[in-house]
């Protein structure tokens, strides 16, 4: 029996990739094995996450409106009641919360390093993110360990430094600057399960370049054959 003639051009490929079934999953499926390995190579590692507020205390606010006096900021410019980052300073904190020697301090203290040991502003960063929330007074803290707990020590170690600095800052000011008081708003999680490596989304990745890959080696050979 002869096989009808493809009535478009996409009933021409379909069939093209019918007639190459087997080929073409042997590819998508080792694709999908690459990614797997792969995945199942990386370290899991898991992130405790805080979130914390930077913001002046509401007397001293409510003080500045009362007597309607002008607002400097640490940075000696006029305090913008229109602009989250002047107002509260998240911008100022966030990569403060983050720099290689509070991070490094705060690992001694979580027992992650020793007395002599130190990191370098790439494994900080490795370790401990942090990121200003656009339009709001917040920080949101993240922190990366191969275990849940140390995760969770690490970031409250962070915190208390970050709480520490700024009672040590806020200290210092005087008026007319603005105080900026820094407070937890939620305190460092224990993650349940590993945030990286993303198992879902790697074999996702991995089936559908398997796909493309062995969608290009049908065309390639039909034109070769033609």
């Amino acid at each position: 029996m002869i096989a009808p003639v493809p009535s478009s051009p996409a009933a021409w490929y379909l069939r093209i990739l019918w007639n190459a079934r087997l080929p073409f999953l042997i590819i998508v499926a080792v694709c999908g094995g690459v990614a797997a390995v792969i995945t199942a190579l990386q370290t899991p590692l898991y992130a405790s996450r805080a979130l914390m507020s930077v913001r002046p205390p509401p007397e001293v606010v409510a003080e500045f409106l009362r007597a309607h006096r002008p607002k400097i900021g640490a940075d000696g410019r006029l305090y913008d009641e229109n602009d989250p980052l002047r107002q509260s300073g998240p911008g100022r904190w966030a990569p403060r919360l983050t720099a290689p020697g509070l991070v490094t301090l705060a690992a001694r203290d979580a027992g992650l390093l020793s007395a002599g040991q130190s990191l370098d502003d790439k494994q900080a960063a490795a370790w401990v993110t942090a990121e200003a929330i656009d339009g709001a007074d917040l920080v949101r803290l993240t922190v990366w360990q191969p275990s849940p707990g140390a995760a969770t020590k690490l970031a409250e170690a962070v915190v208390a430094r970050g709480l520490e600095a700024n009672r040590t800052d806020e200290a210092e000011v005087i008026a007319p600057e603005v105080h900026r008081r820094l407070v937890i708003v939620d305190p460092p999680t224990l993650p349940a399960t590993p945030s990286f490596p993303r198992r879902d989304m790697n074999l996702a990745a991995g089936f559908g370049l398997g796909v493309l890959l062995a969608a290009a080696w049908v065309a390639a050979r039909q034109v070769i054959r033609n």
